[in-house]
């Protein structure tokens, strides 16, 4: 099939030469759109025919895009700004996962916010989808790999090797449960919220504190073994704050008017002179509730010391024996022709074997250390022929209360100071609602006046298509009576 031109006198015809294996033809195009002319008016109806059925057509997509839910979404957008988050992990260094926004606690927690019952979490889940934006500096990246396969075609598989974490997200919520507009932007935001939460809880860690505080149930126990319980708590939280204070050294809240230092001091002073007094006072008085138990209580500790003195032995004889064996390279330095100079060569590995031989015989010494005053304890019980009063008893408890409820209270405001700290300073702006949820009804009006676009150019592009065909067999039709 070929075209050819003509001219003659002046006249252009533009003919399409058709070769068969029977005969040959020649079909005068401007012809076929003569017999188009002829039949203008009537495929002019069609036209319009074809551009009503294409709106019908497309709002009918629209329609049963709207009933499936698909195409209606509660829509917004959030980011992280922390470190490290450019290389996919979380503030504590792990592997970040988004999708823990739709973890079944953050969506149960979110729902049990806005009183809604009627929908789980589960129905909730399965109708959030997460998109992460692609980053400027890969897309850059991809752009100036593009360019360069235009010149050589095998760039393109550079383009695989291109990686890349996402630091923003699109968040979705499909309408599939027939919730309304309005219900299903409150339900995202509110799942946006309550992964805030989840997010501070997680990485700030302040919950440790309320947990531990809770667990404590000392009236059920002797004096001297909820004097370990208390100690133990307060322990907790004085190596919790002492790493906040190095984090923060120039924080104070506004709320509870507290530094971390400050905070410290005072966990000092009731661990050093609060429960140093009612201990003293316990052990003066040989003070127990079960003399029996307690000796128990205070043999068991006489054992588990003496295991773990063992061990940290063994473990010390091992680090002596490497450090025994392993000799530094030295470098010899030559100042001139009758003297040397010797100067060790540093090694990270030797000081590290260093520190540890020195951390173990800390260790050892401060198990020994509570050994023998767990001996002491035990000894004082044996010998004693005492009956206590109960003035001795209340007094014991009142002041056990007391400590207690102080412990409570600053796990309180080291709480509260932390949480302050976390969400004003350190990762006020780790996560960040960018764009609250939108609602878009079947996509939104572009969405809606696309899928109409396309029906009705549709719709035209047949209609104009069976002119044409119309034209053509009409041209054909007079060729084979021409002939004839």
């Amino acid at each position: 099939m070929h075209i050819d031109d003509k001219n003659k006198q002046n006249d252009t015809k533009i003919y399409l030469h058709m070769d068969n294996n029977d005969d040959e033809a020649q079909i005068d195009l401007f012809n076929i759109a003569g017999h188009m002319r002829k039949k203008k008016k009537l495929y002019k109806y069609i036209l319009l025919v074809a551009l009503c059925a294409g709106v019908l057509l497309g709002l009918v997509m629209v329609g049963v895009d709207y009933i499936v839910g698909q195409s209606s979404y509660a829509r917004a957008v959030i980011s992280f700004q922390y470190e490290g988050i450019e290389e996919g992990l979380d503030p504590n260094g792990a592997a970040f996962d988004i999708n823990k926004i739709k973890s079944p606690a953050v969506i149960e927690d979110a729902l049990n916010s806005l009183n809604i019952t009627e929908y789980s979490a589960e129905e909730v889940r399965e109708n959030i989808a997460i998109e992460g934006v692609l980053p400027e500096d890969a897309v850059e990246r991809i752009t100036v790999i593009k360019e360069m396969a235009l010149e050589d075609v095998s760039n393109y598989e550079k383009i695989l090797d291109v990686s890349y974490f996402p630091s923003q997200y699109i968040v979705y919520f499909y309408n599939e449960l027939g919730m309304s507009g309005t219900q299903s932007t409150q339900v995202l935001n509110a799942i946006l919220e309550s992964y805030r939460t989840y997010f501070l809880d997680t990485y700030a860690n302040t919950e440790v504190l309320t947990v531990t505080s809770n667990l404590i149930d000392y009236k059920g126990y002797d004096y001297a073994e909820a004097l370990d319980m208390l100690r133990t708590q307060i322990e907790i939280m004085m190596d919790y704050v002492s790493e906040r204070r190095e984090q923060a050294p120039e924080f104070r809240s506004a709320d509870t008017g507290l530094s971390f230092g400050d905070i410290s001091t005072a966990l000092e002073t009731v661990n050093g002179v609060d429960l140093a007094k009612l201990s003293s006072y316990i052990e003066s008085h040989t003070l127990t509730k079960d003399k029996n138990r307690q000796k128990e209580y205070y043999e068991y500790k006489i054992k588990k010391y003496n295991m773990e003195i063992a061990e940290c032995q063994v473990q010390l004889n091992n680090v002596q024996s490497v450090i025994d064996r392993y000799q530094k390279d030295p470098v010899v330095i030559v100042s001139s022709q009758e003297t040397t100079q010797q100067i060790e060569q540093t090694n990270e590995y030797y000081d590290e074997l260093l520190q540890q031989k020195l951390n173990i015989s800390n260790r050892i010494a401060e198990l020994n250390t509570d050994l023998n005053e767990t001996y002491v304890l035990l000894n004082a019980i044996n010998s004693s022929t005492i009956k206590n009063e109960q003035s001795e008893f209340d007094y014991a408890d009142q002041t056990m209360d007391s400590i207690a409820q102080t412990i409570a209270d600053w796990a309180d405001l080291t709480e509260e100071t932390t949480e302050e700290y976390y969400t004003t300073t350190l990762f006020s702006n780790a996560y960040k609602i960018g764009v609250p949820a939108q609602y878009s009804a079947a996509g939104g009006l572009m969405a809606i006046a696309k899928k109409i676009v396309i029906a009705v150019a549709a719709m035209i592009f047949v209609v104009v298509v069976v002119w044409c065909m119309d034209g053509l067999f009409c041209e054909l039709r007079q060729i084979r009576k021409n002939k004839q």
